[in-house]
């Protein structure tokens, strides 16, 4: 059974939407910025980085998972050989 609620790749992909939702309510226009606001803005972005490298990691994690088990399909078909 595949749990979404656990799967890594789908809560990144929530939080990137919540951020980009965020970033969105906030006001654009030059004449409605406070220091509130670019205090906000500034969060927003650091959580934007956070949430690019944890997708990063959990790439090289998910290649790494992907190399050992065609490492272990490779060792089983070559000892079924001999």
């Amino acid at each position: 059974m595949n749990d979404n609620s656990k799967n890594p790749a789908r809560l990144i992909y929530a939080i990137e939407i919540l951020l980009a939702q965020l970033d969105a309510a906030l006001p654009q226009e030059l004449s409605e910025v406070d220091s509130r606001t670019d205090s906000l803005k500034k969060r927003i972005n650091g959580f934007k980085d956070q949430t690019a490298r944890l997708k990063s990691i959990l790439r090289k994690h998910q290649d790494a998972e992907r190399r050992k088990r065609a490492l272990s399909k490779q060792n089983r078909d070559n000892t079924k050989l001999r």
